[in-house]
C-alpha cells in the first residue's frame, strides 16, 4: 500500500485484516486478525473472524483489503 494512495472499501465476501490498535502484541505491535465481511455500512462491517468464527461488528476506517496487502 504506497503512501497517498486511497484505500479501497471492502464488498460483501472480501477477505480484510482487522487492526486492533488498543491492544498490542509481544513486539509493541497492532493486533490484528483476518475477517470476512458478512455485512456492511458507510462505517461499520460486520465481520466474521476466520480463525473463532465469531461474529463482530468493526470500523471501517480499521480494515485494510487482504488483497491490497500481498
Amino acid at each position: 500500500m504506497g503512501q497517498g494512495r486511497p484505500r479501497k472499501q471492502a464488498s460483501v465476501g472480501d477477505l480484510v485484516v482487522c487492526v486492533d490498535a488498543a491492544r498490542k502484541d509481544i513486539n509493541g505491535h497492532n493486533q490484528r486478525f483476518i475477517g470476512l465481511v458478512l455485512d456492511k455500512s458507510i462505517t461499520v462491517y460486520r465481520i466474521q473472524v476466520v480463525d473463532s468464527g465469531q461474529e463482530i461488528y468493526w470500523p471501517t476506517d480499521a480494515t485494510y483489503l487482504w488483497k491490497e496487502t500481498i
